[in-house]
């Protein structure tokens, strides 16, 4: 991909937002473009997107183009993985090992954090799209309330109502891509099943990331998840231990 000139990482003047993986079918070589500013959000968003683009490569034999098209919640295990597995190999961008470690912490927390966040954008697309009629001011209501009821006691935000009731806007995807939001609290689950494995057996978890990737579109979502080793399973049982392992591992540093 560097060869061919397939990264756009760094931010210049009138570059448009955001950060996202191509696949290019022709050629089988995906193209990623990002707006990389010195900061940790840029390893997170490279990573993310590599993940998106070893997809891409190991989709791209499969012998009919409507293979290639995989499902949303696989896909982004495939992204959110990569941010897990490549945690080992963060040295590479930060040279200071308190830097390092708080960059480590900041991720296995937001491993954990963006769910309320992912359930207040599902729950917010839907409000918007039933009710197509509404005004500016029930829009910022019915963001607030859905803001309250998802956000934890422990967090005061008095006196920022101004502010907060606008930011639903930083959420890309509200505009470009209606009700495309819930999968990465599906697939965060599958990564973090991924990463599970991975640290119990680094060389197997690879293996079955590689071998449910590779099948593309040609099995269902289930059956993808099973071929990762991973569990389609959103029982509150499961979920409660996988974010346990995260709060675990987050407790070593």
């Amino acid at each position: 991909m560097q060869r061919m000139g397939h990264f756009d990482l760094e931010s210049r003047k009138g570059k448009a937002p955001g950060g996202y993986n191509c696949p290019l079918a022709e050629s089988g070589a995906p193209f990623i473009f990002m707006n990389a500013a010195g900061q940790m959000d840029d390893v997170t968003t490279m990573v993310h997107e590599g993940g998106h683009a070893v997809h891409s490569f190991l989709a791209h034999n499969l012998p009919l183009s409507g293979f290639k098209e995989y499902p949303m919640e696989i896909a982004e295990v495939a992204s959110m993985a990569m941010e897990l597995f490549t945690m080992d190999h963060w040295d590479v961008f930060f040279s200071n090992e308190d830097e390092l470690k708080r960059a480590k912490i900041h991720q296995l927390e937001r491993a954990i954090t963006i769910f309320p966040w992912i359930a207040t954008i599902d729950k917010f697309q839907h409000w918007v799209y039933e009710n197509p009629q509404h005004n500016e001011e029930e829009r910022a209501a019915a963001w607030m309330n859905l803001l309250d009821e998802f956000k934890i006691e422990a967090l005061d935000t008095s006196g920022l109502e101004p502010y907060r009731q606008y930011g639903w806007q930083r959420q890309l995807h509200l505009f470009e891509v209606p009700f495309y939001y819930i999968e990465y609290g599906i697939a965060q689950l599958g990564a973090i099943g991924l990463w599970m494995q991975y640290k119990q057996n680094p060389a197997q978890a690879i293996d079955s990331y590689i071998k449910a990737l590779s099948l593309g579109g040609t099995r269902t979502l289930p059956e993808l998840y099973e071929a990762a080793g991973i569990r389609f399973d959103f029982s509150p049982e499961y979920i409660r231990g996988l974010i346990t392992f995260v709060k675990e591992e987050m407790e070593k540093f």
